[in-house]
């Protein structure tokens, strides 16, 4: 990782005049690109993706970033976005399009060059002079968001209403708004920020006493209440009571006002403040931005305040702490910065303080210790610092304790033992260190103990074998030592048990056999020692088995046969002997059998393999096992689709082959049919001599016929004693027409036919000495792809959508698919541009969710890529592993990364990746064999290039991904698409923390798709009544370069009697559960497009008059069809 201080980009890099590219992506950089970068006038790529960084926002930086050949500065925020956000709300908020002057406004260029704008070097907004400009209309709260603003000069315009409250954010030493009908806020906090200003020439008036109805007004103004999903009543005559949203007591005063879900957008009022009867507010899961308003800590009767999943920006205001009624404070999801503040420890009432997945810094406050009456507390997923209070073993009534991914330290507090009501402790992804104090073990009813990814050292203590109910017991990777307790053995409860990645040492605890309910055992990267336990065969329910990367000796004990649901068995690297025993065919479910770099391990693998019908991976790499010759074992094996182990045929490897991106003469890869190739023969003498290499002649043949015949010409390089493949000139080369290359292909390889050379240089004259040298040639079926260019609607960047119709016009030359073609087995392209799709977001999962569910609904053959140009959330690429789907931004390299997750591959170890292949052979992820660039004239490639699978560049691809690639293309050719019918639309997934979650069903008329694999997690339908309406068990797709997110999409044909019936759908898993009912308000809309049946667009919150298109049947562009949900369809969906 390469980091500054601060976690920032070191200027100094300024300062190397000659660099000609700079890849500083996927570190954990933070703040702007320093402006000594621009300096560095010879970059030729620059490469920034999977940081939190962020490019300034002035035209200096533009013109640099337009000279740079590839750059993926696009895909990061600007550093004045917020900015430039505020000055178009007062533009559309003071009628920007009948200015006088508007040159720039509200998009155009850079902001330093909009009129009435003066910026810093980040582009952030210092001053904002637009006086006499023809202003009309109100401000906007937004402008409170401009806190570098220093000098506001407004006056002489026909501005009405009131300054907004959240003007006192500025540091103004001018601001001028004379000659307008603005007027100054009574609040005394607004006065005294008034009063302060060096230069302030205003109206003098003072604004009257603001009514509930005022405020509310305000806030529907602010927040874009016209496009709000729901505002009956809003702003009419009705009573307040009957405004959606909105609960008043008997005399009338606004006591509750709940708008989650609803489209809210924009910066929250800080008049709401003045609402001193509400006791809930409740505005999450809107876009609201800008900061949370100080003065929402006047609501002394507040009771439930929550702003979770917004985009709030800045600080928690300590005001927060003077609201005694609070119960709820749900925070979660924001991008709320600054320390905690401590005033929030005077919540004496709080039951449940969220304030999980923002930006917060700096310790936990000590005075929560005086919360006693919280029951949850959620601080997960922030930056806070410093030990875990001590005091926090006096929340006696706290049932969930989540602590995860921040940066803690210092040890786990002992006092947390006496936590008896705890249920849950997460504190996952912190610098912890010290041991696991025993007193946790007396945490009875806990049910999951998280803590992964910690520094946490000492042994595993054996009171944790004291908690009965533990269903989940996460602790790796740490740096545990000693033995395994026994103890854990008593676990009888538990599904999952995670010890891998420490130092532990010492045997496996035969208990752990007792552990009948366990799911998924790790206990990988350990130092553990002596055999495999034969207990571990009474783990009956076991589906995944890790013990890789240990010291286990021994043979494999028979018993192991006897795990019936194990569907994937890690052995790898460890000093495991002999044979691989009879019985191991009773594993009926097994998928994946890994027994890599077990040096000690030999002989022919068991014929009773062969029972093990549903294997797909034997990995076998550095061991001596091989594989029977028999041809009932060798068809067998022909059915596994990744396979590494040698033939039991002895013999030493010919001494030609043929290439086309990477050959083994260890591991044979094949060819692919119809693709040119590389002879390579290789003459050798018996000792050292000067004689050059002769001539070489190389026939082949197909069917017994001879099809083509290449004469190698001799050269004065003399003969090597040995195999040298890392120079071609130490070889006869020869490219072979690709006609020639056929499956069935056989070749004879006659050195110096001529009779020219000394007998006694021992030169081989014939390969294969007797008969001809079967080649393994195989035609691949076409490379069926589809390129989805998704347009952002926030951006409307459609530039994309020209390059996927270029890509598709010549996919066999296009530079975008060059490294596709070259380093996948993908035979003939078939690349095809879809109609392009809007889309509400620009994160790179979701966009992979929406491909999914896009080529489900169209009943998609082959795989599906979307695609975007611009700013991509999230990492550059995500792709489906062993699936049809994939997100990528517009690079070579990526695009060809994520086709190979979707053909089987998992990450090579280089540039730290998750989702390792616990097999890849080579060290560094390096490709490990020789491999050939046919471009550029022909060049060999070096076996410590990196794996194109890997995060490191340049990337080639090895022989191990190659060969498990084309072998995943052959065993897995798709399914049929069956007739359109009408069905159900099922899709959603877990997130980063495994939560599930559902997206909004819709009924479609689409073939049926329905789940490949029975797994851990179910979907299920019901009736009001609670009838089962249907029930589908999956196992939960995998996602590789995500953030350990995962999605899914069904189409499940629709049976007589759903039709209004359908009123919940319910995703369950791994302890988990989301459920849609006819309350949900997820409001999604999908544009159709009815004559090519292509999707045009998928759109969460949508604008209101959409939703009332969608509910009349009619289309807001001319041929284009709406379908609308909020989560189960409603009745105009069954009807159409």
């Amino acid at each position: 990782m390469l980091y500054g201080p601060r976690n920032e980009v070191p200027p100094e890099l300024g300062s190397l005049a000659n660099l000609n590219g700079l890849d500083l992506s996927l570190n954990a950089l933070t703040g702007s690109i320093p402006e000594s970068l621009l300096r560095l006038d010879k970059l030729r790529y620059f490469l920034i993706e999977g940081n939190a960084l962020c490019v300034p926002g002035t035209s200096v930086f533009g013109v640099w970033l337009r000279a740079i050949e590839e750059h993926d500065a696009a895909t990061t925020a600007f550093c004045n976005a917020a900015d430039l956000a505020a000055l178009k709300s007062l533009y559309e908020a003071a009628g920007g399009t009948g200015w006088i002057q508007s040159g720039g406004w509200p998009d155009e260029g850079f902001v330093e060059d909009w009129h009435g704008v003066s910026a810093d070097s980040l582009g952030r907004v210092t001053e904002l002079d637009l006086e006499g400009n023809g202003l009309q209309g109100t401000l906007p709260p937004d402008l409170g968001t401009l806190v570098r603003m220093t000098e506001l000069r407004i006056g002489d315009n026909a501005l009405s209403g009131r300054l907004p409250l959240s003007l006192v954010r500025l540091s103004l030493t001018e601001f001028h708004y004379a000659d307008t009908r603005l007027c100054a806020p009574a609040e005394a906090s607004f006065q005294t920020w008034l009063n302060a200003i060096t230069s302030h020439e205003g109206t003098g008036v003072e604004c009257a006493p603001l009514s509930d109805h005022d405020i509310l007004a305000l806030l529907y103004e602010a927040t874009g209440g016209p496009d709000w999903f729901n505002n009956r009543n809003w702003l009419t005559g009705a009573p307040l009571a009957q405004w959606y949203g909105v609960q008043v007591d008997d005399e009338g005063r606004v006591v509750g006002l709940i708008s989650r879900s609803n489209n809210l957008t924009g910066t929250v009022p800080a008049e709401l403040g003045n609402l001193d009867s509400l006791t809930e507010l409740d505005l999450g899961s809107n876009q609201l931005t800008g900061p949370i308003q100080v003065e929402l800590g006047n609501l002394g009767n507040l009771e439930e305040l929550s702003l979770s999943r917004n985009n709030l920006t800045g600080p928690i205001p300590a005001e927060l702490g003077n609201l005694d009624s609070l119960t709820e404070l749900n925070l979660g999801s924001n991008e709320l910065t600054g320390p905690i503040p401590p005033e929030l420890g005077n919540l004496a009432n709080l039951t449940g303080l969220r304030l999980f997945g923002n930006e917060l810094i700096g310790p936990i406050p000590v005075e929560f210790a005086n919360l006693g009456n919280v029951r949850y507390l959620a601080l997960g997923g922030n930056g806070l610092t410093g030990p875990i209070p001590v005091e926090f073993g006096n929340l006696g009534n706290l049932t969930g304790l989540q602590l995860d991914s921040n940066e803690l330290t210092g040890p786990i507090p002992p006092e947390l033992g006496g936590l008896g009501n705890l249920t849950s402790l997460d504190l996952t992804a912190n610098a912890l260190t010290g041991p696991i104090p025993p007193e946790l073990g007396n945490l009875s009813n806990l049910t999951a103990l998280h803590l992964r990814y910690n520094s946490l050292t000492g042994p595993i203590p054996p009171e944790l074998g004291n908690l009965a109910n533990l269903t989940r017991l996460d602790l790796s990777p740490n740096a545990f030592t000693g033995p395994i307790p026994a103890e854990l053995g008593n676990l009888v409860n538990l599904e999952e048990l995670d010890l891998g990645g420490h130092d532990l040492t010492g045997p496996i605890p035969p208990e752990l056999g007792h552990l009948s309910s366990v799911k998924r055992m790790l206990l990988w990267g350990n130092h553990l020692t002596g055999p495999i336990p034969p207990a571990l065969g009474g783990l009956g329910s076991v589906t995944y088995l890790a013990l890789e990367g240990n010291a286990l000796s021994g043979s494999l004990p028979p018993e192991l046969g006897n795990l019936a649901t194990v569907e994937e068995l890690f052995l790898e690297d460890n000093r495991l002997e002999g044979p691989v025993p009879p019985g191991l065919g009773g594993m009926a479910s097994l998928k994946r059998l890994g027994l890599t770099n077990n040096a000690g391990m030999e002989g022919p693998l068991p014929g009773d393999m062969t029972g093990l019908h549903r294997l797909e991976a034997l990995l076998a790499g550095g061991t001596d096992l091989c594989a029977p010759s028999d041809a009932g074992f060798q068809g067998w094996l022909n059915g596994v689709h990744k396979r590494r182990i040698r033939s039991c045929v002895e013999g030493d490897p010919p001494m030609a082959y043929l290439t086309q991106a990477v050959q083994s003469r260890d591991y044979p890869v094949p060819l692919v049919a119809e693709e040119k190739a590389l002879l390579r023969v290789f003459v050798t003498a018996r000792n050292a001599t000067s004689t050059g290499i002769p001539a070489v002649r190389a026939r082949f043949y197909l069917s017994g016929r001879e099809t083509h015949v290449v004469d190698i010409p001799g050269t004065s390089t003399p003969i090597p004693t040995a195999v040298d493949e890392s120079n071609l000139s130490k070889s006869a080369n020869a490219e072979i027409p690709a006609d020639v290359m056929q499956p069935g292909l056989e070749m004879v390889i006659e050195v110096d036919p001529e009779g020219t050379l000394d007998e006694a240089l021992g030169v081989a004259k014939r390969i294969p000495e007797t008969g001809r040298l079967a080649v393994e040639v195989r035609a691949m079926p076409l490379f069926d792809l589809t390129l989805i260019p998704f347009v952002w609607t926030q951006t409307n960047d459609e530039s994309i959508v020209g390059l996927a119709e270029a890509m598709a016009a010549d996919p066999e030359n296009h530079h975008m698919l060059a490294d596709t073609r070259t380093l996948l087995p993908v035979g003939t392209l078939d690349v095809k541009a879809h109609e392009p799709v809007l889309s509400s977001s620009n994160h790179a999962f979701r966009v992979l969710h929406e491909t999914e569910a896009i080529r489900a609904m169209e009943g998609g053959s082959g795989h599906y890529m979307g695609m975007m140009a611009g700013r991509v959330e999230g990492p550059g690429g995500v792709a489906s592993i062993r699936g049809w789907t994939s997100f990528s931004i517009p690079r070579a390299s990526t695009i060809a990364h994520e086709l190979g997750h979707n053909l089987s591959l998992r990450h090579a170890p280089c540039g730290r990746p998750g989702g390792l292949d616990l097999s890849y052979p080579y060290s560094e992820g390096s490709i490990g064999a020789w491999g050939y660039e046919f471009r550029g004239g022909g060049s060999l490639v070096a076996p410590t290039r990196p794996d194109l699978m890997s995060y490191c560049e340049p990337e080639w691809i090895s022989d191990y991904s190659f060969t498990n690639a084309l072998r995943y293309r052959l065993f897995n050719e798709g399914r049929a698409v069956g007739a359109q019918t009408r069905s159900l639309l099922l899709w959603g997934g877990i997130g980063t923390d495994s939560v599930p979650f559902l997206d909004p069903a819709f009924v479609v008329d689409a073939p049926a798709l329905l789940p490949d694999s029975v797994g851990e997690y179910r979907l299920t339908g019901k009736s009001d009544s609670g009838v089962e309406l249907f029930s589908l068990a999956f196992a939960m797709p995998e996602t590789a370069d995500g953030d350990g997110s995962s999605s899914f999409a069904f189409v499940l044909p629709l049976r007589a009697g759903w039709d209004g019936n359908l009123a919940s759908i319910t995703l369950s898993g791994s302890g988990e559960s989301t459920t849609l009912n006819r309350d949900t308000d997820l409001p999604m809309t999908i544009l159709r497009n009815p004559r090519t049946g292509q999707i045009r667009g998928i759109l969460r919150n949508p604008p209101a008059a959409m939703h009332a298109a969608a509910d009349g049947g009619a289309a807001p562009t001319a041929g284009i069809e709406v379908l609308f949900s909020r989560g189960i369809p409603g009745p105009e969906a069954w009807r159409r």
